[in-house]
């Protein structure tokens, strides 16, 4: 299947018609973006992102109510920013996460047990 890049500003308006709840194939992209595009984007980006899809009403409507919504928002939030380190079976290893319902998400449903986090940094809210 072929790749197509978009900009910053055509992925943005794109996510402001998919905000949750949607049919299923606006559903998939809503999640892509926690999950693939976040990874894409830069630190400026994903704040970027963040504040634009709040100033939609419909962005605050679906965060009360839709799961999709709240872990993209808790996922894009810049004040909910962590790396942490995990020792599982003696190998250390680094993830950027998220905090959500007490737990250190690394993904849209991949979260960290706490008994593998050796150390949680909170990233600075710029």
């Amino acid at each position: 299947m072929s790749t197509f890049e978009i900009d910053f500003f055509e992925l943005a308006f794109l996510a402001e018609a998919c905000i949750p709840p949607r049919p299923i194939a606006r559903a998939m992209f809503w999640q892509s973006l926690t999950d693939k595009y976040w990874e894409q984007m830069t630190e400026s980006e994903r704040a970027h992102m963040f504040e634009w899809l709040q100033k939609s009403w419909v962005y605050e409507e679906s965060l009360k109510e839709e799961e999709d919504t709240q872990v993209f928002h808790t996922r894009f939030n810049p004040d909910n920013q962590y790396t942490i380190k995990v020792d599982y079976d003696g190998e250390l290893s680094e993830h950027r996460a998220f905090k959500l319902n007490d737990n250190y998400y690394i993904g849209r449903n991949r979260w960290v047990a706490d008994e593998y986090i050796v150390s949680i940094n909170k990233l600075p809210y710029p």
